[in-house]
Parts: structure tokens; sequence; C-alpha cells
């Protein structure tokens, strides 16, 4: 039985928390506490276990991360989450070593993933399960290609070309890639002959580079279709990619915005950025098309909620993917307008006017765009 407790000081809030997790199985409500000087005095009075307590971030006199740090030094086994309406303290709070991070409204699926996360913890720390606590490699693609080991080390590579190969076999995901394609794509316009030897000494060192790490047969070689390779990971993986495919369809299932933060976030700076691989490009092209609509989905999300502050940030990141874009620069004006940054947004428009195409121009008309901003942002807020 999983013990939690949830502190909040929104009163609808709290109640919510605790009716949904009366809802999940193995879960026991174990204090609602709308005060955070009530909460650390129970804490440091009961004997009682407690697995797992959910913060609020935005709380008067205490906010959830002051209150993660005090409860971290008097309770040291205590997990915490945060359920919280504002993005932009995630970072903060893995800092103080959350174990996840929920934006409201939540729904029971936001807590049963939450749950399934202590889980993991708790049996990576207790060490009772040796193959659950090897399974902790993470692959990361999006920004540079990196796997980490459970233990925080990154996997050193001999030289470029062997990350290459790892990167391009782990793209495709399992599946075997002929060795015409792989010199097709790695070693384009090299003489064959030459091609061929690098490959065979670019596998040689990936598997060596793998082996250092404990990951033994990682890469099969088979002779069906004049040869070709394949990626098995020998251990269970944390996939960035994989995970913010989930996350996109969770939130095209349900609508949470907790999940489309978690999207945006895992995109991070995009799939295999600044890597320089050529044959990347259509699956970056295609991941940042997904990742654009993203963006103003949550844009629109905060635009319809008056939270226009925060409606900006991903506003500005959309307009830097398509600079010439008027429609997406007209809404970013109108945001700015929304927010009441009214001389702010009559430069944007001057500005972009000048550097865009006549018909852009006139679509920048801040007259135009002040006259029904919230037309930009759906049929909510007209």
């Amino acid at each position: 039985m999983i013990r939690v407790i949830a502190v909040d000081d929104e009163l609808p809030a709290l109640r919510r928390a605790g009716k949904l997790l009366e809802t999940l199985e193995g879960v026991q409500v174990a204090g609602l506490f709308d005060s955070p000087k009530l909460f650390l005095e129970h804490m440091l009075t009961t004997a009682e276990p407690v697995d797992l307590v959910l913060l609020d971030i935005e709380m008067p006199g205490l906010n959830g991360l002051e209150l993660a740090e005090r409860l971290r030094n008097i309770r040291p086994e205590v997990h915490v989450s945060f359920l919280t309406a504002y993005e932009e303290y995630a970072r903060d709070a893995f800092g103080v070593e959350a174990i996840d991070y929920v934006l409201k409204p939540f729904t029971a699926d936001d807590l049963l993933r939450t749950i399934g996360r202590l889980e993991k913890r708790r049996v990576r720390q207790s060490g009772k399960d040796p193959e659950a606590a090897r399974s902790g490699l993470a692959v990361r693609s999006f920004g540079p290609f990196s796997v980490t080991t459970e233990s925080g080390e990154q996997m050193r590579f001999r030289n470029s070309k062997s990350r290459e190969l790892l990167a391009f076999l782990h793209h495709h995901r399992d599946k075997a890639v002929g060795k015409s394609q792989i010199l097709d794509r790695l070693w384009e316009g090299r003489d064959a002959d030459r091609a061929q030897v690098n490959l065979h000494s670019t596998v040689y060192q990936l598997r060596k580079d793998l082996e250092a790490c404990g990951l033994h047969g990682a890469v099969e070689q088979m002779k069906t279709a004049g040869g070709s390779y394949r990626l098995h990971w020998p251990l269970a993986i944390e996939d960035d990619v994989a995970e913010y495919e989930l996350a996109v369809r969770e939130y095209g299932r349900s609508g949470s915005l907790a999940q489309l933060v978690r999207a945006i976030q895992l995109y991070g700076d995009g799939y295999l950025a600044g890597s320089g691989y050529d044959w990347a490009a259509p699956r970056q092209a295609e991941l940042e098309l997904g990742y654009a609509r993203l963006l103003e989905a949550m844009a629109d999300a905060y635009a319809v909620q008056s939270r226009h502050e925060l409606a900006l940030s991903p506003m500005q990141k959309l307009v830097h993917l398509h600079p010439l874009d008027e429609r997406l620069h007209a809404k970013l004006a109108a945001l700015l307008i929304l927010a009441g940054r009214a001389d702010d947004a009559r430069e944007y428009c001057a500005m972009m006017a000048e550097l865009l195409d006549e018909a852009a121009a006139k679509e920048l008309d801040y007259r135009l765009v002040a006259a029904n901003p919230g037309r930009y942002f759906g049929s909510a807020m007209r």
C-alpha cells in the first residue's frame, strides 16, 4: 500500500487530489493539508510511514520548492511530486529530486503515472531486482545523440563515426539495415572499397564501445539481402523519442496540458540537433512539424486561460521556427496586446512589416491586430 499526502492551499484542488487518489488501487490517502506549516508539523510529530507527498508550488508563506527542501532534511525517505498550475518551475522541481511534475488540471491517469514512477524509483533504490536496477539505460536523440548508463556515466565513443553508426541503427528502431544503405548514408561519395573497410572497422569499434558499458551483442550482423546490421538493446532503455511520441498520443487522447508540456520539454533543441547527420533530415523535418503544432496548441491553451505571459514563450519559439509566416507574427503581436504590452506589439508589428513582403505587411498592420486580438486564439476568446 502506497501512502500519499497532498498539500495545496486551494481547497478545490486539494479535494480533487484526495478523491482521485482514492480511486487508485493500492493507494491510501494519508492526509490532506491546506497549510504548509501544518503539514511540516505533522511530518515532524508523526511516526506513520509516508511514501509520497504531492505539493502545490504557489502557496503563501512557504512555497512548494522550499517545502520540499525542508521535507528532505527531516524525512529524506519521503518522495515528492508537484501538482501545479505553473510550467516555469519544472527545472527547479527536478532539482529537488521530484519524481514528477504534473500540471493542473490533473487527471487520475496523471496521478497513476506518478505512482508508477515512484514504484520504479523504489525498485531501483532497493536493489532487490538486479534486472530492474540494470535497466536504467537512457538513449537520447533529442539534442546530441548520447547513451547514459544508470550510474550517470555517458558512453564513450572511439570516434565520431562509431557514435553516428549507433545513432543510425537506433534511428531504425530494431529493424535490419542493409550494408548498402549504411554505406550510402554514412560514407556517401566515398570510394566503395574504402567505405567497406571503414564500415567493418567502425562496427568493430562500436561493439567495443558497447561492451565497455556491459552491452554485449547489441549490434547483430545478418547475411540476408547482401548483409545487414540490426541494433538490439540487451537491456530495457529509456528512449526520449519514444517518450515524446507517447506524450503526444496521450495529449491527443486526453487533451492533458501536462502531457503537452512534457512533450515540448522532451523535444528540447530538436532531433539529433547539431549532429550534421544528413540522413536524419527527413525525420527532423517530420518531428519539427509536429513540435510546431504542439507549441501553437500550448500558446492557445494558455491564452484561453488568460495566462498570456506564459503563452509568450511557446509563441516566440514558434515564430523562430517559421520566421516567414506572417500569421504567426500577427498572433505573437496579438498576444503582446492581451498581455498588456501594446507598445511592444506596435513596435513588433512595425519591425516585422519592414522585414516581410508587402502582402505580409498588411497582415501585420497593428490596427488590424489590435481591433480583435482574441480572434487569433480560437472561438473560446471571441
